[in-house]
């Protein structure tokens, strides 16, 4: 029997995505002392400074997720559990298919098919938003590219774990 699968945050899938509001916070923060400087409607530069504070506070929650060295995802002989998606075991008798969703760099997201509706803490978990439209309701994504494993190696422990899954491209 394989031993299980426990993935992790990445530090770089987690600090390099925070970088963009960190800057666009950094510009209107640097807007609002120029503002000040100038003399503008004080109204004005309370709302590029609430913006700038606002993209700092997102950058911030963003990276955190670095520093998180918990397991997020656990993938054994019984099934899956994301814990960032309900923290429910799918055991692998319900699960159909397994299809690796390709992003820009790579994969972001892999997908199952279930047999049946997945319970409610994963339905309404915020990657599986669209399982909440009239399309798509058994599919569970897991969003894979902020963990420290690439999806292919997800696609061959399922294969390991359940190899009755197919595996759709």
């Amino acid at each position: 029997m394989a031993a299980p699968l426990e993935l992790r945050n990445s530090p770089s899938g987690k600090i390099l995505p925070a970088v963009g509001p960190f800057l666009i916070g950094g510009i209107f923060g640097f807007g609002a002392l120029q503002g000040v400087a100038a003399g503008a409607n004080s109204g004005h530069v309370l709302w590029i400074a609430l913006l700038g504070a606002a993209c700092l506070g997102l950058g911030a929650f963003i990276a955190r997720g670095a520093f998180d060295t918990s397991v997020k995802v656990i993938l054994d002989s019984q099934g899956f559990r994301d814990r960032r998606a309900g923290d429910v075991l799918v055991p692998w008798r319900k699960v159909k298919s397994v299809r690796l969703a390709a992003g820009g760099k790579g994969a972001a997201m892999l997908n199952f098919e279930l047999t049946e509706e997945p319970p409610d803490e994963i339905r309404y978990a915020a990657a599986n938003a669209f399982g909440l439209m009239p399309f798509g309701r058994t599919t569970v994504h897991m969003e894979i590219s902020s963990l420290d494993a690439r999806g292919q190696d997800l696609v061959d422990a399922v294969k390991t774990f359940a190899p009755h899954v197919v595996v759709r491209r």
